[in-house]
């Protein structure tokens, strides 16, 4: 299971949305969005707050750091049921990043292809400006 080195999510006390939010980077709203769909379960107390399991943390340090390449909710969710299925997240997410930066990489390309048609599109424009 992804997470950051040394921690050991599972077994940490439970935990508040705020200190969720806090841990993973997250906003309330985001976390909330990500048990609106799914991904995520929250547990209530008595008082009805939320509070999260090491189960629900460790699929929040998932999100967390493959949100943060950009990589998209349906690819998210393929890691983490592969992830409670067989144990198999760290090799689906592999699969998924490599796929995105290949991804990246053609748009890129087609980018550094772009600039220089535009470039040469401004420049007589800037001569005759001038």
């Amino acid at each position: 299971m992804i997470g950051r080195p040394g921690e050991k999510l599972h077994h940490l006390p439970r935990l508040g949305l705020s200190d969720a939010c806090r841990l993973f980077g997250l906003t309330p709203r985001a976390i909330r969005f990500y048990e609106e769909k799914g991904l995520i379960e929250a547990h209530r107390d008595r008082l009805n707050h939320r509070y999260y399991d090491g189960w629900a943390r460790q699929r929040l340090a998932w999100i967390s750091r493959l949100r943060s390449v950009s990589l998209s909710l349906r690819d998210i969710r393929q890691v983490l049921d592969a992830d409670q299925r067989a144990g198999a997240g760290s090799e689906t997410a592999l699969k998924k990043l490599v796929s995105r930066k290949e991804e990246l990489s053609r748009e890129l390309a087609e980018i550094d292809a772009l600039i220089p048609v535009l470039q040469a599109d401004v420049q007589p424009a800037l001569n005759t400006a001038a």
